[in-house]
């Protein structure tokens, strides 16, 4: 594979904690890949940053992916586009109104084809339905 290849951009993330980062990426991580402690690792992620949108989110998906029913987090800062975005896409999906959440999300990843997370999203979308 050539080494020049650009890496697939993900949406900038509102934190400043370098440290929350690290704990959400690999929360989120694991969330996809079904490990069990991607909860832990985001309630790190909001105990570094307690402002960071996107960790919530993940948090609230976590427990969803878990069985209980998705609660959405409502931004305690300003969130950038991109998060706007994301929660917007996960909300939709989680809510069962998957054309809406699959046209958001198709120009959503046009931009950000490595937010993981909502490139996961349809898999975990569809056993609620």
């Amino acid at each position: 594979m050539p080494s020049d290849l650009p890496p697939w951009p993900a949406p900038p993330l509102s934190t400043t904690s370098r440290e929350a980062a690290t704990r959400y990426r690999r929360g989120i991580a694991a969330l996809v890949a079904g490990i069990g402690f991607a909860h832990e690792l985001l309630a790190e992620a909001v105990a570094d940053d307690p402002d960071f949108y996107l960790a919530w989110i993940g948090i609230a998906v976590a427990w969803a992916a878990a069985g209980r029913p998705y609660d959405a987090p409502r931004p305690r800062g300003r969130p950038l586009r991109g998060e706007r975005q994301h929660a917007e896409i996960v909300e939709a999906a989680l809510a069962g109104d998957r054309a809406h959440a699959a046209d958001l999300r198709r120009e959503h990843l046009l931009e950000y084809p490595g937010d993981l997370l909502i490139v996961w999203l349809p898999a975990l979308a569809q056993p609620l339905r």
